[in-house]
């Protein structure tokens, strides 16, 4: 998959609006909810737009979106790799991150890729691979944080699989909840599970 950007990021033109507004609808009413009218509507675009840039239909449109949710998903793991922030503090930044999210937006707004999983997986294998996609960079993002730390690779890639799993797990129950209780759970619980080994008790 590739991401289109814009050169003025400022003032997105019609095609990058839509592939946000997917994205954002997406995150609140899965695939399927998601009407391609509903995008153009979002998005404030023209309505003969949408054939032009996404001749491959909502298919192409979702998958783009995924795309754009994959960057924005990776932004704290990928900066922790990045900038030498350990695994303890790249977790408290997710947890952050999403903790923001959630109370920002009422709660309307989940993980992309777990609800297109949940919505469409068993009948769309090119949205299944690209929920897939950037499920597996994040881990991949976390993993090498964690190896940096001094975790073994099996280990590290075991790890991030966890903390992916409790993170996406928090976010289902924090959305039904309409409380961040379970993402300050997660991070609680796991903060001493990411201890570099050779400090680890």
């Amino acid at each position: 998959m590739t991401l289109v950007m814009t050169s003025n990021p400022e003032a997105p033109g019609p095609r990058d609006r839509m592939v946000d507004s997917a994205r954002a609808l997406i995150q609140e009413r899965g695939v399927s909810g998601v009407g391609l009218r509903d995008v153009v509507a979002h998005a404030q675009a023209p309505r003969g737009s949408l054939q032009h840039y996404f001749p491959g239909g909502k298919t192409q449109l979702v998958a783009e979106a995924l795309a754009r949710a994959d960057v924005v998903a990776r932004a704290v793991v990928g900066a922790a790799a990045a900038d030498g922030t350990g695994a303890a503090a790249m977790l408290s930044a997710v947890v952050a991150r999403w903790r923001a999210a959630l109370t920002d937006g009422d709660y309307a707004r989940g993980c992309p890729f777990a609800a297109t999983v949940v919505d469409v997986a068993a009948g769309n294998e090119a949205l299944r691979e690209a929920a897939a996609t950037g499920l597996a960079d994040w881990r991949s993002d976390a993993a090498a944080v964690l190896r940096r730390d001094g975790f073994p690779a099996e280990r590290a890639a075991s790890l991030a699989s966890l903390l992916q799993a409790a993170v996406q797990g928090a976010l289902l129950q924090a959305r039904a909840q309409r409380s961040t209780a379970p993402l300050d759970a997660v991070e609680r619980e796991l903060l001493p599970l990411l201890a570099p080994p050779a400090v680890a008790r």
